[in-house]
Formats: structure tokens, sequence, C-alpha cells
């Protein structure tokens, strides 16, 4: 049986056509894709004041036991305050380490760096080979920033004998009153925490002293 020149020729030319067609199908919707869009979060640390480390030659053994926090600032993202019970997380602004762990490393260089303490050890465990003087326990309750541009920062400390028979030597409830930040940079917040942070050092430090004398 011999197939009509026309009907072939008529096929083929569909065939050109659905294949033309599809093609600029694919080109349309390739060219309709979003361009792709860069992660827009960033990462901050506490920090602490660039000064070398010097503990002091026969100055206390501190054990820095994991700083507590308060379940809500447990979070990655930063905080801020916008009421007495309204808290805003910043989800593009997050911190860069667990926040108990940059609380303790600030905490740590700061005691050393001001001579307050001749060892510092972190950690929810006790070093088997070090004969610790002092226990110390921190538990913060707020590490915020306030949509007003306050600084909302507080932490209850305590410091006892690491006797058998362990003795309250010194305690405190630290909450700066006197530091702001701009209520936008995320930059800015974690600047004045690490200060509050510092401040907090400060006062363990002259508890640390005044128990040694």
């Amino acid at each position: 049986m011999k197939m009509n020149p026309r009907m072939n020729t008529d096929q083929h030319g569909w065939r050109i056509w659905i294949s033309v067609g599809a093609a600029c199908g694919g080109l349309l919707t390739a060219c309709s894709l979003p361009p792709a869009q860069s992660d827009p979060t960033r990462f901050f640390v506490l920090s602490t004041p660039a000064i070398a480390p010097v503990a002091a030659a026969k100055g206390p053994a501190v054990h820095l036991r994991l700083v507590e926090l308060a379940s809500y600032i447990k979070s990655k993202p930063m905080i801020v305050r916008r009421g007495e019970n309204e808290i805003e997380f910043r989800e593009y602004a997050r911190w860069g380490e667990p926040l108990e762990l940059g609380i303790g490393r600030v905490l740590r260089e700061e005691l050393l760096a001001r001579g307050a303490a001749g060892a510092v050890l972190a950690g929810g465990l006790r070093a088997v080979d070090v004969d610790y003087d002092y226990e110390l326990t921190v538990r913060v309750l707020a590490c915020e920033g306030g949509a007003d541009g306050a600084i909302y920062f507080r932490a209850l400390w305590e410091l006892s004998t690491a006797a058998a028979t362990p003795k309250v030597v010194a305690h405190g409830d630290f909450h700066p009153t006197d530091l702001r930040w701009d209520g936008k940079s995320e930059s800015a917040l974690a600047a004045q925490l690490s200060q509050a942070v510092g401040g907090l050092s400060g006062e363990i430090a002259a508890a640390l002293s005044k128990a040694k004398s």
C-alpha cells in the first residue's frame, strides 16, 4: 500500500511545530524563574577588650560551671523586647555560638585578664587533676535589647568554696542600667551585651579579690 505523500508531509510539519512549541515553552519557563537570592542571615558573637590574659601567679583556681540561661534566650536568633510580655526574634541576626558558651568564654577571659584568678576552668565537669579554690555559678535571666534602645541584661551569680562542705563567700544580682543601643543595628546590640558581660565579670573579679584577701 502506498502512503500519500501529502499526508506524510503534513505529519512531518506537525512534528516540527510541536517540537518548536515545546522548546519555546521551556525557554519561557526558564526565563520566568526568579533569580537566586543570597542568604541575608548574619551571625554575631560576644567580645571582650583585646587584652592579653595575665593570670595572677598565686591567684585562686576557679571552676566556672556551665552558664544557665532562662529558657526563652536559649534560641539562636537575637532578641528585641517590645514590651513587658512581648519579644521579637530577629531571624536574620543569630548568635554564632550557643549564648551560654559565649558568656562563659567572656567571663573566663575577663577574670584572667583582670588578674582575679590564677586559673579559670569552664564547663559542666570538674577537671580531676585540679584543686579548685572556688566554684562560680551564673544564671542569666535576661540578655536582649529593647525596642526603645534599652539593654536588658540580668545575671544572678554565686561564688562558693570548693570544699567538701561548700560555703558561699559572695553572690550578686547584676543588672546594668546605663547601656543603650540604637534599636536597629544588631552589631551594636552584640557590642552592648558584651559590655554587660564585661561588667558582670568586673563585679565577680572584685568579689574574688575580696574573698582571697
